[in-house]
């Protein structure tokens, strides 16, 4: 995919359900091809390596990524009736560029292919935060692999578009549907070939018929981590 933007215009009256489909596959894809970038790598290296982070400092190596992130992406809207989908490599080069003009989902894919460059498991996740029903928002989840005292073994929120939010923080939400990435899938130019296993905790890549798999209890956001209106 490289420096790519993908545009995608709905036309006019499009039900929200058949444009969130498109845009949770595009934005999960996107971030798997990312993660598998050196270039995108390489940029994540030298974040860390320029905050001074230890080796074996996962929560240091997420705080670099995330605060890079949200103090160096600027956050501009998409036209009217367009999503952009940006490439990680692309998000980068913008920023190195002084052309930087992302929304939350860029900001996401940019964030989680960095981190998932490190070897994080990460996610999208994908908001009501206006308590009306409309998915507005996204943001980003992520696990360390060694328990921590703050987090322990649970997903960590991280609001992106918001340069003093900290990890763990969240915008409140009502609703949300959580995407995971997958290093191992295949590239964003394939189509999806499945639409089982609905009933994983996080639906995979490939997916489509997600609109029954929404998180919408305040138990079950609460396990991720996330405040509730």
């Amino acid at each position: 995919m490289a420096e790519r933007i993908l545009r995608m215009k709905f036309p006019a009256g499009t039900r929200p359900e058949d444009r969130f489909k498109h845009v949770v596959h595009l934005l999960v894809q996107l971030i798997e091809d990312g993660l598998r970038d050196e270039y995108v790598r390489r940029k994540a290296v030298e974040i860390v390596n320029r905050a001074g982070i230890r080796g074996h400092d996962e929560l240091g190596e997420i705080r670099a990524i995330t605060k890079w992130v949200q103090h160096n992406v600027v956050y501009r809207k998409d036209p009217i009736n367009v999503e952009y989908f940006q490439t990680a490599r692309r998000l980068i080069k913008d920023v190195e560029s002084g052309r930087s003009a992302a929304d939350c989902d860029d900001f996401v894919i940019v964030w989680g292919a960095m981190l998932g460059a490190l070897g994080y498991e990460v996610a999208a996740c994908i908001v009501d935060s206006n308590g009306d029903g409309m998915l507005n928002h996204v943001m980003g989840l992520v696990k360390t692999f060694a328990p921590t005292p703050q987090f322990g073994n649970k997903w960590i929120p991280c609001e992106l578009i918001f340069t003093d939010f900290d990890l763990g923080q969240s915008v409140k939400v009502s609703q949300v549907y959580p995407l995971t990435a997958d290093g191992n899938s295949t590239s964003v130019e394939k189509k999806p070939t499945s639409n089982a296993n609905l009933t994983k905790p996080f639906i995979q890549v490939g997916i489509f018929g997600v609109e029954n798999n929404a998180v919408k209890t305040r138990d079950q956001m609460s396990k991720l981590g996330l405040q509730t209106n």
